[in-house]
């Protein structure tokens, strides 16, 4: 493999110049000189060592990402998104994969700073995620959930409550009389407005409904677990609402196990919105995050990444299917609220 020293030789200059070349200074070369040592690099199939130019710029061209779960297909989704548009912008995304756990999410933090990252953007598992140790290494943060107003990191997410109580509400227009909410684990992130949102809807509501709530982990196969206990007991109830589209699938495959007709006997509504969402069987009612505008607005923050922290509230749309009772393809979009 060709070095700088070897287009150095062959282009008949120095180290230095051919550096300045490739990184557009600190000196300027002319155009003979630049002439001679790019033809040199194209003789040698020479490339410049990526890492190294960029900390000459005191950066790593790196964006790290840590989310609770890159197995659920929305986690997956979103850091295919947040990939092209680093990329974009020349940078390398950097996955960790917290996998629900608080101890490796605090280890992932600790590599990410150790290898420079220039940024970050989490999905943290804690309902009051730390980011001191980002802070403090001078690292922009981005979080794609709600955060303590005080925090140092900025954020981009949709309005969690809002969206768990249009998602309820919905269910409510259908006049089911008992309705559940599966939410996450009680004190993770995003739990209390889901919670919050559900309780608005069913207090709203003309006529009375018997309500309950249900934690599971996010993932489909302990929803799955969850929902094969309590949809068997006498007084199940008529429709669930979940904190994601995985325990969705959980609770359509407890279901089946039971002989349950979605949504003659249950009704069923996820939350995400990922594409699988529309091959379930049937398919899944749920509500739908703006993925690609999350990636990009994310970082685009990270770019900019200066002054006090900012807060992105993007719209929403609820996508109607037949899990809930509706016929396909029907949706309702809410809109974004301005940043803060």
């Amino acid at each position: 493999m060709a070095t700088g020293r070897d287009v150095a030789q062959l282009a008949g200059t120095s180290t230095a110049v051919v550096s300045y070349v490739f990184n557009n200074g600190p000196r300027n070369v002319s155009d003979e000189t630049r002439a001679k040592v790019l033809a040199a690099a194209e003789k040698l199939n020479y490339r410049p060592n990526a890492l190294a130019r960029a900390l000459s710029f005191g950066r790593t061209a790196s964006v790290g990402l840590i989310v609770p779960d890159i197995a659920n297909p929305f986690f997956g989704e979103l850091a295919r998104a947040l990939e092209d548009a680093a990329i974009a912008r020349g940078d390398l995304l950097l996955i960790g994969d917290s996998a629900l756990d608080e101890d490796r999410e605090a280890q992932i933090i600790a590599a990410f700073v150790e290898r420079r990252v220039d940024s970050v953007v989490m999905v943290s598992i804690r309902e009051h995620p730390d980011f001191s140790a980002f802070t403090q290494a001078g690292i922009p943060v981005v979080a794609l959930h709600p955060v303590d107003r005080g925090s140092a990191a900025s954020s981009v997410t949709i309005d969690y409550e809002a969206a768990a109580r249009a998602a309820a509400e919905h269910l409510v227009s259908h006049g089911y009389d008992s309705i559940a909410l599966l939410n996450g684990p009680y004190d993770s992130v995003g739990a209390g407005q889901h919670r919050r949102g559900f309780r608005a809807a069913v207090e709203r509501a003309d006529a009375p409904i018997r309500t309950s709530e249900v934690n599971s982990a996010t993932s489909r196969a302990d929803a799955a677990a969850r929902a094969l206990d309590w949809l068997a007991r006498p007084d199940r109830p008529r429709a669930v609402t979940c904190a994601t589209d995985e325990q969705a699938y959980g609770v359509l495959h407890a279901a089946h196990r039971l002989g349950l007709r979605v949504p003659q006997d249950l009704a069923v509504m996820g939350f995400d919105g990922t594409g699988h969402s529309a091959y379930a069987v049937p398919a899944l009612s749920t509500v739908r995050q703006p993925i690609p505008r999350i990636a990009e607005r994310a970082v685009g923050l990270l770019a900019e990444a200066r002054g006090d922290p900012v807060h992105d509230v993007l719209g929403y749309e609820l996508e109607l299917r037949e899990s809930c009772g509706c016929g396909a393809g029907m949706s309702y979009a809410a809109p974004a609220a301005p940043p803060a």
